[in-house]
């Protein structure tokens, strides 16, 4: 989101922001019927588990560089570990956190220097693919999550634990009450009208934030409307079918520029770092916010909240159901320059196979994955509901088929819209943008 960048999550350092395509229907999630406090998330079938397993004569030390959130912390990354690192006398891990603005610039920075790490856990662009070694063709890299969605030139290069969803709207319902919004809006026409209401009733209308926030939340309201009816628009804009200038990026574009000329979002917004942005949410002084599942995280675990929190998918043009922008959770890659090969393969196929250590990757976040289940919130269930009743699911802005760098050039472009760039010139510095790094 990376998040991750894009979800990038691409989308720049989002816990989760960079979605690939996904070429399944849904992310297999239900909830048991009859449970309200506590509920369990479920997803299909169960699946086959791995344990730590004794040390197999391995020794070394590993750096993970990894994607450290408000919620993936140094310390959870240490304890996600531990289990495998204690059963293999003589390996030791060093999480380590990104130097620059995010992993990905980081690992081009480290690169360079020639101090890349071993493994990498985080999402990342595609055009660091050849650096990366290839996962073995066995049944357990096929079987982890967007697996064959994320492949470069017929390789797996990055395997995930789990699958989040992202085209969400959390809501704070003390605030709807007191704005007079009875149905969660469907359209943007709707949403529109919403924000003004809650601006109305004297709460931020929409919370969002400067560093990769900006464009992240703007791709995971516009890209199923983007992707929902052609997933392979990226390829039609490729190949000069398309243009961002007449899809409906520009519609979107159009809808925040108004949003910010209303006052709607806060034109000082870019100001605001991700977390004060959770923050602020959390505190009751914000009606909306737009993030992916992980979000259910940092609800689940605060205390003493002045309003329930509720969910619903992002609005779409004409109100119809949109399909959820999804992509890899937590996922892992290994650096061919890495001297330690076999104990990095090890330790990653104990980290996306371990039936307890998938399982507490997913629960951290919220995130879902077929055959694994644990106990949740009603917020949980309700997020569930939404990825069983979504008519698809969508890519988002890097993967297979999208100019590199496109998640922050995207951020870019969303918040000029801070600064006065209309619509019209945002869509054509995308579309600019875009020839300019065709094939990259």
């Amino acid at each position: 989101m990376g998040h991750r960048r894009f979800v990038s999550a691409a989308v720049g350092a989002v816990p989760a922001d960079r979605p690939r395509p996904v070429s399944t229907r849904r992310a297999a999630v239900a909830v048991t019927a009859g449970l309200t406090a506590s509920v369990l998330v479920l997803a299909g079938c169960s699946s086959s588990s791995s344990s730590a397993g004794s040390g197999g004569g391995m020794t070394g030390d590993i750096r993970m560089l990894a994607n450290i959130t408000p919620v993936l912390t140094k310390s959870y990354y240490q304890g996600l570990v531990a289990p495998f690192v204690k059963s293999h006398p003589g390996v030791k891990v060093t999480i380590e956190s990104p130097s620059g603005k995010d992993v990905q610039s980081t690992l081009q920075q480290e690169l360079v220097s020639g101090a890349a790490p071993d493994i990498v856990a985080s999402t990342l662009d595609p055009v660091v693919a050849q650096q990366m070694t290839a996962f073995p063709d066995e049944s357990w890299v096929s079987s982890t999550p967007l697996s064959d969605s994320t492949k470069v030139d017929g390789k797996t290069w990055q395997v995930a634990t789990g699958l989040q969803n992202q085209s969400l709207v959390y809501y704070n319902e003390t605030a709807f009450e007191k704005a007079g919004i009875t149905t969660a809006p469907k359209s943007l026409t709707e949403f529109t009208a919403a924000l003004g209401k809650l601006k109305s009733a004297g709460y931020t209308p929409l919370q969002t934030a400067g560093e990769w926030v900006t464009g992240a939340q703007f791709a995971m309201m516009a890209n199923p409307a983007l992707l929902g009816d052609d997933p392979q628009w990226y390829a039609q804009r490729n190949d000069k079918k398309a243009t961002f200038a007449k899809s409906a990026y520009h519609t979107y574009l159009q809808a925040y520029a108004g949003w910010i000329a209303s006052g709607a979002v806060p034109k000082n917004s870019l100001g605001e770092k991700y977390q004060a942005s959770i923050d602020n949410f959390l505190a009751g002084k914000s009606g909306m916010y737009i993030m992916g599942n992980w979000l259910n995280a940092s609800v689940n675990s605060a205390k003493n909240l002045p309003f329930k929190v509720g969910v619903f998918p992002t609005p779409t043009p004409d109100g119809s159901p949109p399909k959820q922008m999804s992509g890899q959770a937590q996922p892992y890659s290994i650096l061919k320059s890495s001297k330690h090969q076999t104990l990095a393969l090890a330790l990653v196929k104990y980290l996306v196979t371990d039936k307890g250590a998938v399982t507490t990757s997913l629960k951290s976040e919220g995130n879902f994955r077929s055959g694994y289940s644990y106990p949740g919130t009603a917020l949980d269930e309700a997020v569930g509901k939404i990825v069983d009743t979504a008519p698809g699911t969508v890519g988002g802005t890097s993967g297979p088929g999208v100019n590199a760098g496109f998640g922050n050039e995207l951020n870019t472009v969303v918040q000029s819209l801070y600064t006065g760039q209309s619509a019209d010139q945002a869509a054509a510095k995308l579309d600019s943008w875009w020839n300019d790094n065709a094939g990259q």
